[in-house]
């Protein structure tokens, strides 16, 4: 008993409310951590909703009259190499690899010689920079790929994106967005030599 008579605080005890602040801010912290995971799924949904219009819905349309900015002329071969739609050659443009093919009906940013229509692409998958190649499998393209098609289509290994040469190198299906960059082709004395690639759209 104090000297007034009353009871006092046991050793060591607080006054009344003392504490009090302490006890909120636990609160309110205990009320953000049970929030962040919510917030966290929100914002990663809201993020793979994005992506996945972005991909689906959103890939970009190549430009249908390029400009080209100029590179060291590489032959490529004769244009007796492209007898038939789809013939193709390989080939390395400024240190970039890239493909050359005949098609059937001509393409924005290709040459057209006589009767043969010929469009070249850099092979670098605007995905994540893997090498693509021309595929002439459609069943390949159809099922492995999972993309529907009735003709040759530029395709990606590694995460399976697809670009369509008659559509100008445009990405079709798969994660890649960007349209491949188109090589610029000229006839030279019967040899087809490439002499620039497709400038970046701004």
């Amino acid at each position: 008993m104090n000297d007034d008579g009353r009871a006092g605080l046991p050793e060591g005890g607080d006054r009344e409310g003392a504490g009090a602040p302490e006890d909120a801010g636990r609160r309110e912290l205990v009320k953000w951590l049970w929030r962040a995971p919510v917030l966290a799924a929100l914002g990663g949904g809201a993020y793979g909703l994005y992506r996945a219009v972005d991909v689906h819905f959103l890939k970009r349309r190549p430009d249908p009259t390029p400009e080209f900015d100029d590179a060291p002329p590489t032959t490529v071969a004769p244009l007796d190499a492209f007898a038939a739609p789809w013939d193709a050659v390989d080939f390395m443009l400024a240190a970039t690899p890239a493909v050359a093919m005949r098609v059937p009906a001509p393409v924005p940013g290709g040459l057209t010689a006589g009767e043969a229509h010929l469009v070249a692409f850099s092979r670098v998958c605007t995905h994540q920079m893997c090498l693509a190649t021309l595929n002439t499998d459609v069943n390949a393209i159809n099922f492995g790929f999972n993309y529907d098609t009735r003709t040759p289509a530029i395709t990606c290994p590694c995460h399976l994106s697809v670009f369509d040469p008659l559509r100008a190198g445009q990405a079709v299906s798969g994660p890649a967005v960007l349209p491949l960059p188109r090589a610029r082709l000229e006839l030279r004395d019967g040899e087809v030599v490439a002499t620039g690639w497709e400038r970046a759209q701004g």
